[in-house]
């Protein structure tokens, strides 16, 4: 039998399945432009100020930053394709070989110098703005860079990813951060084109793939993390719409309150899902992923597992950043091959 998995470190993987159901009508797809640097003229423009509701937080600008802080390189390459990319001081280092830039925005990322995660390092950055997910200012925790109020204590402004400050995320809040960014930059045009660029790049995928009945749904399991007889998986979030913007059911969509949950072995007999994504990232391997998959004789009749239907797929690849469309393309096109034929 043929192993589907494939391993990827920048971008979306593609993986050829045979699976023959009903398409849509073909439409035409179209790579996502990079926009360049903010013209003269508009860094010249007298600032006008700027609200942002970011979660339960009210945040106003009444200076453009100069100075910002991207703790991940999600909202960095938000930045960057927005061309945004010199008011960058600083960015997190990766911590997977995974977590890199797309191959078109790497020369862009050259000159942002990686900070080590501290609140220290980050104010001795003197930077504005820092934006990151809700627990890079979770004071205390593994991923924290300091609380709202040890910057605001600094002067410094923090946007927090939308995402991440709500209860169930989508790719509209993908939207959010693009268009919050376009109104603090005054680049408002721009981010309403890129986003624009996003939405219909989906709109083409939905159109693919709406000729699936749901009987021939394709059911995907998550297989983030294992530990033993626990896999860690999704019950919602960016990962688990995309999924389902793709044509794809999420087969653990709900079974938590949590966005992300522990669960057993038994799920995934349960589930018994037709494929398996396979999140690329931290300190476990892909190999080791698929050796738990392929050698737990628990698992050696749930179809995924007996005919190796894996993708790999980098995680930062479906996280809040305008690669989700990307993602939902490599997830619909590895669903239904034949309709992208």
């Amino acid at each position: 039998m043929m192993n589907f998995s494939r391993f990827a470190k920048g971008a979306a993987v593609f993986v050829s399945l045979a699976f023959l159901t009903g398409c849509g009508t073909p439409a035409v797809t179209s790579s996502m432009p990079i926009s360049g640097g903010i013209s003269s003229q508009v860094a010249s423009q007298a600032y006008e100020p700027v609200t942002i509701q970011n979660g339960d937080r009210t945040l106003t600008f009444t200076e453009m930053p100069q100075k910002v802080l991207c703790c991940n390189l999600y909202s960095a390459e938000n930045m960057v394709m927005l061309g945004l990319g010199d008011y960058i001081a600083g960015k997190n280092i990766p911590t997977n070989p995974a977590e890199q830039p797309l191959e078109e925005l790497k020369s862009q990322f050259e000159h942002i110098p990686g900070i080590e995660r501290s609140h220290e390092n980050a104010v001795a950055l003197e930077p504005d703005l820092v934006i990151g997910q809700v627990s890079a200012f979770k004071e205390g925790g593994s991923n924290s860079w300091g609380s709202y109020q040890q910057f605001a204590s600094e002067g410094i402004q923090c946007l927090t990813i939308t995402g991440t400050v709500v209860a169930d995320e989508t790719i509209e809040h993908v939207y959010q951060d693009i268009e919050n960014l376009g109104k603090i930059f005054h680049v408002e045009d721009r981010a309403q084109e890129l986003i624009a660029q996003i939405k219909g790049k989906v709109s083409q995928i939905q159109e693919k793939v709406k000729g699936i009945t749901e009987d021939k749904k394709i059911k995907v399991f998550v297989l983030d993390t294992f530990n033993g007889n626990e896999i860690y998986t999704t019950s919602s979030g960016l990962e688990s719409n995309l999924i389902e913007l793709a044509g794809g059911i999420n087969v653990t969509r709900g079974m938590a309150n949590s966005r992300w949950f522990n669960t057993s072995v038994e799920t995934l007999v349960d589930t018994n899902p037709d494929l398996i994504i396979l999140n690329d990232y931290g300190i476990q391997t892909i190999q080791e992923k698929l050796d738990f998959l392929k050698n737990n004789p628990a698992l050696k009749e749930v179809n995924a597992v007996k005919n190796e239907r894996f993708l790999t797929i980098p995680l930062v690849a479906v996280m809040q950043d305008a690669r989700a469309a990307d993602a939902c393309q490599t997830f619909a096109e590895t669903f239904y091959p034949e309709c992208f034929a």
